[in-house]
């Protein structure tokens, strides 16, 4: 019992505790640089060989549930109860949930990630011999439906679809419900606080690798564009702008913040499509979209279920399909909490087709246009962009449109910008959410800035290192612990909508 008020006074700091353990982490990465190169990286690396392939089926799972529950008299039921009001326009809405989930991640892999696995072929050529197709079908498996479909259920199981379960956005509702028969107030109240805080550490994570690549690929776009070789001057102005951009946003909020600049970067990614569109060859793109969506949905339909079967290599899904997944979790918390928010009101129905089929047709539709464009042109210009991508990945978009004149001239800066508000748009969700689950008032400035300093912090001493792959793997740090909490409020979810629907 003497441990109960020192409890509570931790419970009501936990804003406090969690920024004390994130600068720690920081204060370790900036004086042991060499430690989080040689230890960390391949550390996760081995944890998600062992829990990698199982957190993969699970997903595969849920893409089925959520696909069998829109399609089912469920679908009909309002995220939120049938007393909840939409919010927010269906074209906000749908702004605001592809800008926070991964819209940043296109921009940066759009050329890039279908033209590597080109270069070098993760499925086996027996199973898929048309090369190209086949690196845009193992891209869309990394970044199309199931990771969707994770944000989806995230959303679903915080959206107070299950009034039981508690209101909406309540992270630890699910788990809390689960345990309520055999775990006393007190304990309930300690489990609580960890799951709040293994959220928060889940989101920083998984933001920071964010911010770290997104930079990256920022800071390479400028220094060819203006032929500048100033590395971390580059970096340190484009970290300044971004945190900026995004404490700005955090601070006018969802409607008059998140919303405008997320529609402002879905209008600026319509412009870059079209106008790249009206430059490029049409055939090239429609092959490739066609016979690489026919591999995706054979991948989907048999082969994500016997993954390694399918792979030239089955430990490369560690450090790609896998760890994709981990980051796309750790992201789920405040992408989850963030859903549930802003689809109050809305058919479940609604809600998958419009947080999974819409963004994941989305996705086929960028990388096909991007990756179709610029390997087809390299092939028919021999204009060194896949030797370029082979040397360092980051400057094949900036290589590709450098191709194109003056006009490309434009798209690089359009570009640069739409990744910058598109990094700003996931980074100003994340701190709304950790904020609020660290139960910080919304009217407490000094915390708003506090947390757009440490991030900002955080991802420059991770560009310091220099190393995409390290990013990632840091992402997921968060995700891992997460995942048993995420697995209980799986269950609790499920066991308390049974039991509502009984009642």
């Amino acid at each position: 019992m003497a441990i109960r008020p020192h409890f509570f006074k931790l419970t009501a700091n936990l804003e406090k505790f969690a920024l004390i353990l994130c600068l720690i982490s920081v204060g370790w990465a900036f004086l042991f640089p060499d430690m989080l190169t040689a230890n960390i990286q391949p550390l996760i690396i081995n944890v998600l060989a062992v829990l990698g392939g199982p957190f993969f089926l699970l997903v595969n799972f849920l893409l089925i549930s959520v696909i069998v529950l829109a399609m089912s008299p469920l679908g009909q039921r309002k995220i939120g109860g049938e007393q909840a009001t939409v919010e927010f326009s269906t074209f906000g809405w749908l702004s605001m949930l592809f800008a926070a989930g991964m819209g940043s991640g296109l921009v940066f892999w759009g050329v890039a990630e279908p033209a590597m696995h080109v270069l070098q072929p993760p499925l086996k050529q027996s199973l898929y011999p048309d090369r190209q197709a086949a690196a845009l079908a193992i891209t869309l498996v990394n970044w199309g439906a199931h990771a969707w479909a994770l944000y989806a259920v995230f959303g679903l199981v915080l959206g107070g679809l299950s009034h039981n379960s508690g209101k909406a956005g309540d992270i630890s509702a699910p788990v809390l419900s689960l345990t309520r028969v055999f775990l006393s107030r007190i304990a309930q109240l300690k489990l609580k606080f960890v799951i709040q805080l293994l959220a928060i550490l889940a989101i920083f994570f998984g933001v920071v690798g964010t911010i770290a690549n997104s930079t990256l690929l920022l800071r390479k776009g400028i220094e060819l564009k203006l032929n500048v070789h100033s590395p971390w001057l580059i970096s340190l102005i484009i970290i300044v702008l971004l945190a900026l951009l995004y404490s700005l946003s955090a601070r006018l909020g969802l409607k008059k913040g998140v919303q405008t600049l997320s529609q402002f970067n879905v209008f600026l990614a319509f412009f870059v499509l079209v106008w790249l569109l009206m430059m490029v060859p049409l055939q090239p793109i429609i092959d490739v979209a066609i016979s690489g969506s026919t591999y995706y949905i054979q991948l989907l339909v048999t082969g994500t279920w016997q993954f390694s079967s399918q792979l030239n290599e089955p430990a490369w899904a560690n450090s790609w399909t896998y760890n994709y997944y981990f980051w796309w979790l750790a992201w789920g918390p405040f992408v989850g909490v963030f859903l549930a928010k802003i689809s109050q009101g809305r058919p479940v129905w609604q809600y998958i087709v419009g947080v999974v089929v819409v963004p994941t047709c989305v996705t086929i539709l960028w990388f096909s246009v991007f990756s179709g464009s610029a390997i087809s042109w390299d092939s028919g210009h021999s204009s060194g962009i896949m030797a370029a991508i082979k040397i360092d990945y980051t400057q094949g978009l900036f290589v590709f449109f450098k191709q194109l004149g003056w006009q490309g001239g434009v798209l690089i800066w359009a570009s640069l910008l739409l990744l910058l508000i598109f990094v700003a748009t996931s980074v100003d969700s994340a701190i709304l959410v950790i904020r609020n689950l660290a139960g910080a008032k919304s009217s407490h400035r000094l915390s708003l800035y506090t947390w757009s300093f440490v991030l900002a912090l955080s991802g420059w001493v991770l560009l310091l290192q220099n190393n995409e792959l390290l990013n990632r793997s840091l992402a997921v740090i968060g995700a891992v612990p997460f995942l048993f909490i995420f697995i209980l409020q799986l269950i609790g979810f499920v066991k308390e909508f049974i039991s509502e629907l009984q009642e």
